[in-house]
């Protein structure tokens, strides 16, 4: 999934849930996943690339999927 996708559904998912909509433990479990895998490719393309530009698109990326990935453990443990 693409990074924009990732994270318009991320912020979907939260949005309903700040309106007070339920959200189902297996799109939560399923958002995980996917940004698990997202982090794990940026980290490998983050080690694997010298060109400082693209080093820091991937570091902001990361960080964006590092904090989508918190909301959602806690989102899922308040559920």
């Amino acid at each position: 999934m693409k990074f924009t996708k990732l994270v318009d559904k991320y912020k979907k998912l939260v949005a309903n849930y700040e309106q007070g909509r339920h959200i189902t433990p297996e799109k939560l479990e399923k958002l995980q996943q996917l940004l698990t895998d997202k982090k794990s490719r940026y980290e490998a393309k983050l080690e694997a690339t010298q060109d400082l530009e693209k080093r820091t698109r991937l570091e902001t990326r990361l960080k964006v999927v590092n904090a989508q990935l918190e909301k959602s453990k806690h989102l899922l443990s308040s559920n």
